[in-house]
């Protein structure tokens, strides 16, 4: 069986954290990752900290994933610390790259030709976005103007997305998917869920292992869903692509192990 490709991801934003933000590029990225065969093993959300990101970040290297990928702090506000926390962290100093400086000076004129902004002068609040980490591959921003970042070290590859849903999910979608999809070749898992009422968790605990055991590529988890008016439990059902016809087993096994229950 082929070694895990391991994901982790660090959320930044001190608005998730005082619950103004809800943390929907969390559950995008994950979902995403998984569908391409990814595992995501660990998420972490600081504040705008560079401390704390710096120490996020080095931490996670330490388990050595494959990826660490990072979303938000990447404008050009006094708390977007994002670049300067993952330099700190890997021991690089900040550089202006030209080329960035070029799409963002015609962005900017774009966005005035438009009327959005009255001026495209490229301030220090703007350039602070072009200041990306030494050794750092700019990713291609069609939606806004802070670019996306890559960079590695070792074997993990480190990159950093906007935080705006939207502009990560462009870059995302745009940058960084040919090259997860390209690394993870004809992996990728599916995931298939049976709604079960009636049977109360505890009840087909058993069977989620026994069904696990007699499957052990397949893995099955429970999700109640309610207890007030009747039981209703979601039982997901995952496997890697090239197991459908065993997760489609496991399925019809559980089903007819559930189905023996109910009829004692």
């Amino acid at each position: 069986m082929p070694r895990r490709l391991v994901v982790e991801i660090i959320n930044v934003g001190n608005e998730l954290l005082d619950g103004r933000t809800v943390n929907t590029n969390l559950h995008w990225l994950c979902g995403e990752l998984t569908q391409l065969g990814y595992v995501v093993s660990r998420a972490t959300i600081t504040r705008d900290d560079v401390f704390d990101i710096s120490k996020a970040v080095k931490e996670a290297l330490r388990r050595r994933p494959r990826w660490i990928i990072i979303s938000g702090g990447l404008g050009p506000t006094h708390d977007d610390k994002t670049l300067q926390a993952v330099a700190k962290a890997l021991g690089k100093s900040l550089k202006l790259y030209g080329e960035v400086v070029e799409r963002m000076k015609k962005r900017y004129q774009e966005l005035a030709t438009l009327g959005v902004i009255k001026d495209p002068t490229l301030t220090k609040e703007r350039l602070k976005m072009a200041k990306l980490p030494e050794g750092s591959k700019p990713l291609t921003n069609r939606v806004g103007t802070a670019p996306g970042v890559l960079i590695e070290r070792r074997r993990t590859k480190i990159a950093c997305l906007p935080g705006v849903p939207k502009e990560m999910m462009d870059i995302f979608g745009n940058e960084l998917r040919p090259l997860l999809e390209k690394e993870a070749g004809d992996r990728g898992f599916l995931i298939k869920s049976i709604v079960v009422e009636g049977v109360v968790e505890s009840v087909m605990a058993p069977v989620l292992v026994e069904t696990m055991k007699k499957f052990p590529q397949i893995y099955v988890k429970s999700n109640p869903k309610t207890v007030e008016k009747g039981s209703k439990v979601e039982v997901d059902f995952i496997g890697e692509k090239n197991h459908e016809s065993l997760l489609k087993d496991a399925m019809a096994y559980f089903e007819k192990r559930l189905s023996e229950i109910r009829n004692r």
